[in-house]
């Protein structure tokens, strides 16, 4: 028999999908992943941000309830946000960094990039390499896609 997974699904909106769970697979409307704990990455050491802070507090929670160690914050595009991403980057090793959709212009639907994303972007990536150049960068299409992504830098389990 199948049942409705909750896949963390926040947002009432057909973008983020349903799922029906088989077994340990989840299948779903526009959202593939899998309910295996095998599969999940976990244990990861995550640093995530991004423009929206609903958001940020979902995936917070979502990441966490999942194992990983994740800190996950609104970013903002000024000095203080600046300073603030240098400070988390400086808190941990990390090892991933996981920049969300509306900054690294990855979700080109609903948040195309412009210049001054594109400079803001660029701007990052260069405060990432200079303060955590052993973290891997991670890019976010979105909130649904923040575990596959990571799952596609780091794979399925921290090392041993």
């Amino acid at each position: 028999m199948a049942k409705v997974a909750d896949l963390w699904l926040p947002w009432n909106s057909p973008r983020f999908g349903i799922g029906v769970l088989y077994g340990n697979d989840v299948l779903c409307s526009n959202i593939c992943m899998t309910n295996a704990s095998s599969a999940r990455p976990t244990g990861w050491r995550i640093l995530g941000f991004g423009k929206h802070p609903e958001i940020a507090a979902a995936v917070q929670e979502k990441l966490r309830s999942l194992g990983f160690q994740a800190t996950n914050f609104v970013l903002t595009n000024d000095e203080a946000g600046d300073a603030r991403l240098v400070a988390e980057l400086k808190r941990a090793d990390y090892d991933g960094i996981a920049i969300g959709g509306y900054i690294n212009g990855q979700d080109a639907v609903n948040f195309p990039a412009t210049v001054e994303t594109t400079v803001w972007f660029n701007r990052i990536l260069n405060m990432i390499h200079a303060n955590a150049p052993t973290s891997k960068i991670i890019l976010v299409r979105g909130p649904e896609d923040v575990v596959p992504a990571i799952g596609r830098v780091l794979g399925k389990h921290p090392p041993s």
